[in-house]
């Protein structure tokens, strides 16, 4: 059984990707694609936090802070992976079109959506 707290916390923290991935796609529509990258990686990073936490429950084992972001950055997606390997502050201030930053808001989109699936089962057993 997953903690109140906790179970409260994660269903926050999906809302927030979900939010964050709805502001990248408009943000393509508004043809930034830098600010669509953006946002797109903070909902990549937050659904990522979700899944390490759903594999390692965080009330129950406690995580170094380097350890955290190790398995964070191990559980992106494909492009967001490749991303992560590059100085992230750099890549993410750097000009994005919107044709260059659209693979990365369609590939967050699907895994958030596939995270949300993950535990969706798992937040309603609390």
């Amino acid at each position: 059984m997953i903690p109140t707290r906790w179970g409260m916390r994660m269903a926050d923290q999906l809302s927030q990707a979900t939010s964050r991935i709805t502001s990248a796609e408009a943000q393509l529509a508004r043809a930034d694609g830098a600010g669509a990258l953006q946002s797109a990686y903070q909902a990549v990073v937050e659904a990522a936090t979700l899944r390490v936490w759903h594999a390692t429950p965080t009330w129950g084992t406690t995580l170094s802070p380097d350890e955290m972001r190790q398995r964070v950055r191990d559980a992106f997606p494909s492009l967001f992976a490749a991303l992560g390997e590059l100085d992230i502050a750099s890549a993410l201030t750097s000009p994005w079109t919107v044709d260059a930053a659209s693979p990365y808001v369609v590939e967050a989109r699907a895994y958030i959506a596939d995270v949300a699936a993950e535990l969706r089962p798992w937040l309603r057993a609390d």
